[in-house]
């Protein structure tokens, strides 16, 4: 047997770890003899160690201390059998690689160990070399069994309790999940102001969905434009002076599952063009690469702004703004929705109570009103930040969240705006624009919050308004 097929997670060469873990393997078997040749077979200094087990319930216990890489068991054993052994070993460890021997294979025995949940099954005695190939195999496979296990734990999850609230509105936003989730490529358009869910409802259709990809999630404005399209695209080695190796762009890395482009509108003008051919073609071709690459995956984009203005504007591409709004969705603000903001705030309270590891405080009565009339322009994230600046400072007794320092809304002169007839939409911005910088001495990011933008596009609409 070749010891270096043997391979974990554990037994790969690290900065930190230079040399190789060696690989344990738990023998389980009441025949002495027959665990013992197999434990000699296998074993090698350094490489491999094996300990052996009589019975299931020993097994079980060596199992509870650790370290076990894998484990071969007999199916006919007095007491607990091979199949009750992975049956309870797939209680504790859903991923564990776990190969059933037996002198008496048949296709029915067969079938059973592996409905039990058996990673392999194999007549006794083992081939050596055959049993090497299948454990070096299982113990490779088992990252993408344990993110596989991952996955359907939190999609089993998701229907339940991913969005906290009840109220028409946010139901319409649950069956909208739930209805874009059963078409796999279908693309994706949501809109809403900042801090009203919009990356929760694209995690949410990628983990109700039955897409075995990953959930890429690239925030448009976060990254300079001009690394944008590596990072987007990819390159090949040698594509441009640091390009030392081929690397996969994050549309690749989402394949057979989902990609979600947020703040979609400061994408630029080049990169929409090759974001347009992508979703009408299907394919990838990397900086310097001459192959296309097909890539599967649903694509959903998010926004704060109005792209429909934005395209007038020719800021972005109309045909792009058709192809993405196949589906789309407006996530509503938290103040449309007032009798909502009791529950949400007791669910941000428990969820921070568990990563502080506190113990759940009652919320005061007046906290409640207080907290359901507030506007939150910042919607349920400024939510959020308040219960848990309450919560940090809190000295026992019920928790009182005062509403953030600012009016209702922060950014309404106390006259409103008024505007004649006959302006162009154009004018009617810019002086809206104006009177809004001008009605409190607000920070750039509370004045783009009230008005549903992002930083960026408003810092674009002041230079370009010059205000």
């Amino acid at each position: 047997m070749k010891v270096p097929a043997l391979r974990s997670r554990a037994s790969r060469p690290s900065r930190s770890h230079p040399e190789p873990e060696p690989i344990t393997l738990l023998v389980v078997d009441d025949d002495t003899l027959s665990a013992r040749l197999l434990k000699a077979h296998l074993e090698r200094p350094g490489k491999v160690v094996v300990h052996l087990a009589a019975d299931g319930e020993e097994a079980l216990r060596v199992l509870a201390r650790g370290g076990v890489d894998a484990v071969l068991s007999d199916l006919l054993m007095p007491g607990m059998d091979g199949i009750a052994l992975v049956e309870r070993v797939r209680k504790l460890d859903a991923t564990l690689p776990f190969i059933l021997l037996t002198g008496q294979a048949t296709l029915e025995r067969a079938v059973e160990a592996m409905r039990a949940g058996a990673t392999d099954f194999l007549q006794k005695p083992p081939n050596v070399t055959v049993l090497s190939a299948l454990l070096g195999r299982a113990l490779d496979e088992r990252p993408l069994r344990e993110e596989l296990h991952t996955l359907a734990e939190r999609r089993a999850a998701a229907p339940a309790g991913w969005l906290v609230g009840t109220h028409p509105r946010l139901d319409a936003v649950r069956e909208f999940a739930e209805q874009i989730a059963l078409a796999p490529y279908a693309r994706v358009l949501v809109t809403g102001e900042s801090g009203t869910g919009k990356s929760l409802l694209a995690r949410a259709i990628h983990d109700l969905s039955r897409a075995t990809g990953r959930f890429v999630h690239l925030n448009c404005a976060a990254i300079p434009a001009a690394l944008l399209e590596g990072e987007l695209f990819g390159h090949e080695k040698g594509a441009f002076t640091d390009a030392r190796e081929m690397k996969r762009g994050l549309i690749e890395a989402a394949d057979r599952g989902t990609l979600f482009l947020d703040e979609i509108d400061t994408l630029p003008l080049e990169l929409q063009a090759k974001l347009l051919v992508f979703l009408e073609s299907r394919e990838v071709r990397r900086l310097g690469g001459l192959e296309p690459v097909a890539v599967r995956t649903r694509v959903v984009a998010a926004t704060g702004t109005d792209l429909q203005a934005r395209a007038r504007e020719g800021a972005f591409r109309r045909d792009l703004l058709y192809r993405l709004d196949v589906a789309s969705l407006e996530m509503p603000p938290l103040r449309a929705m007032p009798e909502v903001v009791p529950e949400l705030a007791r669910g941000f309270l428990r969820d921070l109570c568990a990563e502080l590891g506190r113990a759940v405080p009652e919320l005061s009565p007046q906290s409640l009103p207080r907290l359901a009339g507030h506007r939150w322009p910042g919607n349920a994230r400024e939510l959020r930040n308040a219960v848990e600046r309450a919560l940090i400072f809190h000295r026992g007794g019920r928790l009182d969240v005062p509403v953030p320092d600012h009016p209702a809304d922060p950014l309404a002169g106390d006259g409103g705006v008024s505007l004649p007839l006959g302006l162009t939409l154009e004018e009617v911005e810019r002086r809206y624009l104006e009177a809004t910088l001008a009605a409190r001495d607000a920070g750039q990011g509370m004045h783009a919050a009230g008005l549903g933008i992002s930083r960026k596009t408003l810092w674009e609409k002041r230079k370009r308004y010059g205000v």
